[in-house]
């Protein structure tokens, strides 16, 4: 079924969705408070731009909110979505939003309709990376989860649907569990970030292409990894905030490809070499079946 879809924030993951949906043969709206990076947006998708709000959710059955991940931005345009919808043809319209770390109830507070909302956080980039959760709040019906995630998947999508929320959803709570793993192990000397960087990409990063860490122990032996986690689990890092070293850096400007420098050198097209890398790993991971 085709869908008319407001996307709002033309920024790089709210270009890279407009891409993704308008692709699948949705009708999409860009909004941004930048006209000129809605255009450029719209352009790119095969959409159309507005400069207002309320013009670019006229009609939509779904708007995707891809506003700056701050919590008083994204309440306050759910807020002008609310009152542009309310009383129209589209004031049964799901509301999504891409949050990558807020919790639904938190963007639900202050809502007149919380059961509209639901979260749809891709990954960046939004049209190379196959993966969408899907959180529901606690008002949300499981049929909107449902017809997210058929809309997701008719777009080509991986959507994995959520039971509840929870604090980072799945994805970017395993990425901390290595991230922390891995700034305690060059706090505590062992290795370089430069040796981390390249052990996971000559040896985890291959399998977990492939398999995810269910698989992966399943093929190893769970005898195995019963032994393996019996004697690493309470030598693990236990940080229970950003370590010294990333605080550190961010607090110096050192911010990684967007300013040059973060935990190593970073040319200025190094984003761009990294998506040309991805898209190449994903399309020989899918020549595989």
């Amino acid at each position: 079924m085709q869908e008319i879809i407001a996307v709002l924030g033309a920024g790089v993951m709210g270009a890279g969705i407009a891409r993704v949906l308008a692709r699948a043969g949705h009708e999409v709206r860009v909004f941004d408070v930048r006209p000129e990076a809605a255009a450029s947006a719209a352009e790119s998708a095969g959409a159309s731009d507005h400069d207002t709000v309320a013009s670019a959710v006229a009609g939509a059955t779904i708007v995707l909110e891809a506003a700056p991940e701050r919590l008083e931005v994204k309440r306050e345009l759910i807020a002008r979505v609310e009152a542009a919808i309310e009383g129209t043809s589209s004031a049964d319209a799901v509301i999504a939003s891409n949050t990558s770390s807020i919790a639904p109830d938190a963007l639900a507070t202050g809502m007149r309709d919380p059961s509209r909302l639901v979260i749809a956080h891709f990954f960046n980039p939004a049209d190379t990376v196959p993966l969408v959760e899907v959180v529901p709040g606690p008002a949300t019906p499981q049929a909107t989860v449902d017809r997210m995630v058929a809309l997701l998947e008719g777009a080509g999508k991986t959507a994995v649907p959520l039971a509840q929320q929870v604090e980072g959803f799945i994805a970017n709570r395993l990425q901390a569990a290595l991230y922390r793993e891995a700034m305690h192990l060059v706090e505590l000397g062992v290795a370089s970030p430069a040796q981390i960087d390249a052990t996971v990409t000559a040896g985890l990063g291959p399998r977990w292409a492939l398999a995810g860490p269910f698989e992966i122990m399943d093929l190893g032996g769970l005898d195995v990894w019963t032994s393996v986690t019996d004697g690493i689990f309470p030598t693990l890092g236990d940080a229970s905030a950003a370590p010294g070293m990333l605080r550190e850096r961010a607090e110096r400007g050192e911010l990684g490809a967007k300013t040059g420098v973060g935990f190593l050198p970073r040319d200025a097209d190094a984003a761009a070499e990294f998506r040309r890398r991805l898209t190449a790993l994903l399309a020989a991971r899918d020549d595989l079946g």
